[in-house]
């Protein structure tokens, strides 16, 4: 249950997010609205992380962004592509990368009612014949609906998006480079 304080606070989140409210802006609502108690940003933004459980997950990456320090490049104090250190003279990342990690995300799509329906879309969409409006309706899809799960070589009793609350995700990475150099692609 959340307090009537931190309702306050998230409107307040909320208002900046969906209005595309300043940074600075936001700060002068305190001044222009004393009586209403709103935090600075900085509070706001943390708070409001918190009580989302909102969790990123910080990596270290090249200077150049040729590549992301992890997986098999976790110990390397130097890029493998160009060669450049890793920390800069304080010892300190010289480039992060922010990842935010999926299952919590998808853990508070379904505490949000909205967000609820919306991700049964899947679930209840219905193909029609020779008529092709979204994923679903493709063949690999309906393929994988007819097919048991099956991981490393053990077959399951439920077939694939069996279940309404199953996410069909999807990773498209042609041309997506995340790093600036782009000589490398996912």
């Amino acid at each position: 249950e959340l307090s009537d304080h931190d309702i306050a606070l998230l409107r307040h989140f909320a208002l900046k997010n969906t209005t595309e409210m300043t940074e600075a802006t936001f700060e002068k609502l305190r001044f222009a609205f004393p009586e209403s108690n709103v935090a600075s940003y900085k509070v706001t933004r943390r708070r409001a992380a918190f009580l989302a459980k909102f969790q990123p997950v910080p990596y270290d990456c090249c200077v150049n962004s040729c590549c992301c320090y992890t997986g098999p490049h976790a110990d390397k104090q130097k890029c493998p592509f160009c060669n450049a250190d890793r920390l800069d003279a304080n010892g300190n990342p010289r480039r992060r990368f922010t990842y935010i990690p999926l299952i919590p995300r998808l853990r508070t799509f379904y505490g949000n009612l909205g967000m609820i329906d919306k991700l049964r879309y899947r679930h209840n969409f219905t193909c029609e014949p020779d008529y092709v409006q979204d994923v679903m309706d493709g063949s690999h899809y309906r393929t994988l609906r007819s097919q048991h799960v099956s991981v490393e070589g053990q077959t399951f009793t439920h077939k694939y998006f069996d279940d309404e609350h199953d996410i069909a995700l999807g990773l498209s990475t042609d041309g997506f480079a995340p790093f600036k150099r782009r000589k490398k692609t996912c």
